[in-house]
């Protein structure tokens, strides 16, 4: 596949588990005829509860996308809490589309370390199996963060089992430094699963984050020309961290779907 360019100035092998199927509906976020489920399944053996976002079309067609928002507590900035809303709100600002929008439900107090990535890349694949288990049988899932949980997304890219993966689409929205680290010396040794298609990245950054490791780690994957990759970079000049996710998110959406 063709790799596409486009720099703008805006701005593991892990088990499958058991699930149960507790589920309760909590208050729509857009209109009346569509719905927040949340329900109980397992991850590693422990019982986690997730929500899933059901658009009104999901009354007459259940072959819909998964975006896949990975939001745990910010370590170092102010806790965001409206997050699933914009994943939500980026879907329906798109025309003649709709997708169910997947997370955790609540916001769980965990750190996003590179060294405990197969921990949380774990509960994903979990959770992404139970979803298709009930939900959907549309095999296109995105995988969707900011701050350091963006960097899982990203981590995940480059090391889901080329046999198996479980996502297409990865939106990523200002990577801590530490993990773009992690992802630079990945890229570096070349040190991943190469047996990849199809794969369609969404990565931004805005004045809060550290320009220079943006720009090397861009600047390398770009040099890479991965046949499997079609990427879009864009730099936030005018927009923070705590301000740039409402835009990233959309326009990461619209991006990877083709809208």
């Amino acid at each position: 596949m063709k790799s596409i360019i486009l720099f703008t100035l805006v701005s593991l092998g892990i088990p499958t588990m058991h699930f149960t199927g507790i589920v309760q509906q909590k208050q729509a976020s857009d209109t009346s005829s569509s719905k927040i489920e949340v329900f109980t399944f397992t991850s590693n053996g422990t019982e986690m509860k997730g929500k899933i976002y059901l658009p009104s079309s999901y009354n007459v067609n259940k072959h819909l996308p998964a975006i896949y928002l990975i939001d745990f507590t910010e370590q170092h900035f102010k806790l965001a809490t409206d997050e699933f809303e914009k994943v939500i709100d980026g879907v329906n600002q798109l025309n003649d589309f709709n997708a169910l929008v997947v997370s955790l439900d609540g916001i769980p107090d965990i750190d996003a370390e590179p060294h405990k990535f197969e921990e949380h890349y774990s509960i994903f694949k979990d959770l992404s199996s139970y979803v298709d288990s009930v939900y959907t049988n549309n095999s296109s899932r995105t995988f969707i963060g900011k701050g350091s949980e963006s960097g899982v997304v990203l981590m995940t890219m480059f090391m889901e089992n080329s046999e198996n993966p479980i996502f297409d689409n990865y939106i990523v929205t200002d990577p801590s430094p530490k993990y773009a680290s992690t992802i630079i010396k990945l890229i570096g040794t070349d040190d991943f699963p190469k047996k990849k298609s199809n794969k369609k990245l969404h990565y931004s950054f805005s004045t809060s984050n550290d320009r220079a490791k943006c720009i090397q780690l861009i600047d390398l994957i770009k040099d890479a020309k991965y046949k499997w990759l079609q990427f879009e970079f864009k730099e936030y000049t005018n927009s923070d961290y705590e301000n740039t996710y409402p835009v990233s998110y959309a326009e990461g959406i619209k991006y990877v779907f083709n809208k």
